[in-house]
């Protein structure tokens, strides 16, 4: 059976380098028999911006985000999904806006009890990363890569990332360069196989 895996989309910049190396990435993965879906965070209609801390989900039986709305139901599509990938940008040593607002509602898919134990219905899963930054990995793609793989090991999920650092502004930057190329590809690659 294919790896199911889903790429969760963080560019809120249409046209730039971090999506055009998310479809090379995607697909490399298609070509080595995985089955890949995009989600763009960076579009779907929200009621609120991110979680309220309302803890509506954790008082519930079912893993559902208590808001009814597009971020709310793609969230609760990730369950379905071996592999879930967030492609993104780094904004101010983290994510941009858009793709919080999302991140923040995987809340809903684990139960945390009052002495700290988390039941969630993404144990188990590879959790992976695809980020793009202007500058250095040190102090800056490394905080981003921290943010998702921390969580991602308190869940008990397999971690991969693949980080491009200096990546200059201009469109089309990321995907002249052969390098960056091979390297999108060959995570493409991992991630069919992980």
């Amino acid at each position: 059976m294919s790896k199911r895996i889903v790429f969760i989309q963080g560019s809120p910049r249409k046209p730039g380098n971090t999506r055009a190396i998310t479809a090379v990435t995607m697909a490399a993965a298609k070509e080595h028999g995985a089955a890949v879906t995009e989600i763009d965070a960076t579009r779907l209609r929200f009621k609120e911006p991110g979680c309220v801390g309302c803890q509506q989900c954790q008082q519930s039986d079912a893993f559902l985000c208590a808001f009814d709305d597009e971020v709310a139901h793609r969230v609760a599509t990730l369950p379905n999904y071996d592999t879930i990938v967030l492609a993104t940008p780094t904004y101010w040593w983290s994510y941009p806006a858009q793709l919080k607002i999302f991140i923040d509602r995987i809340y809903s898919l684990s139960k945390i009890s009052a002495s700290g134990d988390h039941r969630s219905l993404l144990s188990g899963k590879t959790m992976a990363l695809l980020a793009t930054g202007g500058g250095p990995l040190e102090d800056n793609l490394e905080v981003l890569e921290c943010q998702w793989k921390r969580p991602a090991q308190l869940l008990g999920c397999r971690f991969l990332s693949c980080l491009f650092p200096f990546v200059p502004p201009e469109i089309g930057a990321l995907t002249s360069n052969p390098a960056a190329l091979k390297k999108a590809q060959d995570f493409g690659r991992s991630l069919a196989s992980a």
